[in-house]
């Protein structure tokens, strides 16, 4: 689990996203000092929770 500030995430988010999907590690996004985002791979989180993929089509 890596943890990193919003201004961090700003700077480097293409980095990060890449990051996350190529290792399945946890990001948490910090403003302020407080915790304010959890990302985690789509893939990480299905296996985990989800039971069918959700539908990201047109609505």
């Amino acid at each position: 689990m890596k943890i990193i500030s919003e201004r961090a995430m700003k700077d480097r988010m293409s980095d990060y996203f890449r990051e996350v999907e190529a290792t399945g590690e946890e990001l948490l996004v910090t403003k302020d000092g407080q915790l304010v985002l959890k990302i985690i791979s789509y893939h990480r989180y299905y296996d985990e929770v989800e039971s069918q993929p959700i539908d990201l089509g047109k609505n």
